[in-house]
């Protein structure tokens, strides 16, 4: 199971975090977001110790969603050492997840 934020941990577990970090903004309403959930499961776990992914509300976060997921759900951004480095809006397949945070 992928670790969802809040607005209080964000920064410790993505901003501050050395090296990359994949970050889905989700809705629990979205039917995009919902067929993403076991994609971005499989992603997880092939990532899993090179790569965390995290998973955010936004409807929990809204200061978040603000400022990282404007253009729409799911949004899929990889920081590296706190920066966005790449992002994609919308259904994605497994492969391309995996080749964001490559």
């Amino acid at each position: 199971m992928i670790e969802q934020l809040s607005e209080s941990d964000f920064s410790q577990k993505v901003i501050d975090a050395p090296g990359k970090v994949l970050v889905e903004f989700f809705a629990t309403w979205c039917p995009h977001c919902q067929r993403m959930m076991p994609v971005i499961g499989l992603v997880a776990d092939r990532l899993e110790g090179e790569v965390p992914v995290y998973q955010v509300d936004i409807d929990k976060c809204p200061q978040l969603a603000q400022k990282y997921a404007s253009n729409g759900v799911p949004t899929f951004l990889l920081f590296e050492d706190g920066v966005v480095k790449k992002t994609l809006v919308g259904e994605q397949s497994e492969q391309h997840l995996q080749q964001l945070a490559a």
